[in-house]
């Protein structure tokens, strides 16, 4: 039987010695948090090694895991996984819609530079008067400023797009963001109203220029916080 903790020592001895881009955890364990073995999908660039090798480099690397629980790794290059991707594989679906990113190499960067376009986009469709699509997208650049300084601070990715539950995740983990409980309410109502019968904005009404102006002026203090070191 495998069980959570033993998930960051056969991460720790995979990256330790490949490198990889990301591991995500799919299977049993990323579904119920114990299971028979561990299932692994390893990305890496096929630029320094052929899958092939790194397979049996993963392997060997974890040697001293196979003695005390079941470890199933599957390593997948980059380029390859994309066009899997493009084909719509049944597998890959799966390991989409169960998986957990348990490791992704310079982490803390891709977020904070995602969050920054996100908020990019907000201020393009609030110039262009398209508020709905601005809040929506202030939302989306706040959520992964604050995911940014989680995984900062050691925090396993989870995919959830609440405001409230990141600021809560935050707090555990000491990280202040100075968010007030009527910025947190007003921008997780507005991912719910990202559709018309959603609650949230909408179907009430239409978010204002107001609206949006607020939304990028939360997000933005999160981000340029991040970008700053704070």
């Amino acid at each position: 039987m495998v069980y959570q903790n033993q998930i960051q020592e056969a991460v720790e001895a995979i990256v330790s010695t490949i490198h990889p881009i990301s591991i995500v955890l799919f299977g049993s364990v990323a579904r119920n948090g114990k299971g028979n073995d561990l299932d692994l999908m390893i990305v890496i660039d096929e630029k320094h090694a052929s899958v092939t090798e790194t397979q049996m480099v993963v392997h060997q690397c974890l040697a001293g895991c196979y003695s005390r629980f079941a470890v199933d790794p599957f390593v997948v290059a980059l380029d390859a996984l994309h066009q899997v991707s493009s084909r719509r594989s049944p597998f890959l679906r799966m390991i989409v819609r169960e998986g957990r990113v348990i490791y992704m190499k310079d982490a803390n960067r891709e977020w904070i530079r995602q969050a920054q376009e996100e908020l990019d986009m907000a201020d393009y469709l609030f110039q262009g008067e398209y508020y709905k699509g601005c809040c929506y997208h202030a939302q989306q650049s706040l959520e992964k400023g604050i995911k940014s300084r989680l995984l900062g601070k050691g925090w396993e990715l989870e995919k959830t797009h609440s405001v409230a539950r990141l600021v809560a995740i935050g707090r555990e983990f000491k990280v202040r963001l100075g968010l007030s409980d009527e910025d947190i309410v007003f921008m997780d109502s507005i991912y719910r109203g990202r559709y018309p019968a959603e609650e949230g904005l909408l179907p009430f009404r239409e978010p204002s220029a107001s609206d949006a102006e607020r939304a990028i002026h939360i997000a933005g203090r999160i981000v340029k916080s991040r970008k700053g070191g704070v």
